[in-house]
This record gives structure tokens, sequence and C-alpha cells, in this order.
């Protein structure tokens, strides 16, 4: 998977894993759209002007925060023309959030071990 920043034509800059899909496999594949896993919008938060942190040599701090918090998907799919930009991000950004996602999975899979815990409990009652 490639971690990558998306700026789209709405100015969203978006740190994503990011996929394309295709019609086929094969030679002959046209790609259809591309498929944003875990996809989270990147905001700096500085207390000074961009300019300023730039000439004092300072390092900015950048904040996350989910893509489409109305939805519990983690994979969306999105129309070339809706993309402006695809770069690469900083080493120390990618770091960061390969680890936040890293922890965001291990939370996930804590809870549906518990769920799955509950309900296999719940299942027996019913069977006695």
């Amino acid at each position: 998977m490639a971690v990558s920043i998306i700026t789209l034509k709405t100015g969203e800059r978006i740190i994503t894993e990011l996929k394309e899909v295709y019609d086929q496999e094969g030679e002959d594949k046209k790609g259809l759209c591309l498929l944003m896993e875990e996809p989270y919008v990147l905001h700096l938060d500085t207390q000074q002007p961009q300019y300023l942190t730039e000439q004092l040599g300072a390092e900015y701090t950048v904040k996350y925060s989910k893509w489409n918090p109305y939805s519990p998907d983690s994979h969306f799919k999105i129309p070339y023309d809706c993309v402006m930009t695809i770069s690469s991000p900083e080493p120390g950004l990618e770091k960061s959030y390969l680890q936040k996602i890293q922890e965001k999975r291990a939370l996930e899979d804590g809870r549906n071990t518990t769920d799955s815990t509950s309900e296999s409990t719940t299942g027996n009652t019913v069977e006695n």
C-alpha cells in the first residue's frame, strides 16, 4: 500500500493509503477510480503564520480528522476528476499516520474480540 497525500478539488488535503481500481486484470485493464483506505484530512495547527515557521526553522504541528466522520466505512472510491494532485508525504508524517492507523486497527480488533466473546456467551445461553 502506498501512503499518499491527495489534494481534492475542494481544497482538502488527505493522507491515505491510495490504490487504483481497475475494470479487469491483464494488460488491457483500464483504471476506473481511486480507492482511499483510512483517509484523514490534514490540518496545520500553527500559532504563527506559515512563512514565520519556515523562517525560524520550526516544525509544523499537524492534526488529523476523519475524512468522512458520518460513515463507519474506512474505504472510499473517488473519481479521478475529483483529485488535483497526488504526492508523497514527508517521512515523519507518513510514520505518524501509519502509527495512528495501527493503533486504530488494534483498538478495533480489541473491540471485535470482546464483541465475539459476548456473542458466543449469549449464543450458549440461548442454546441451553
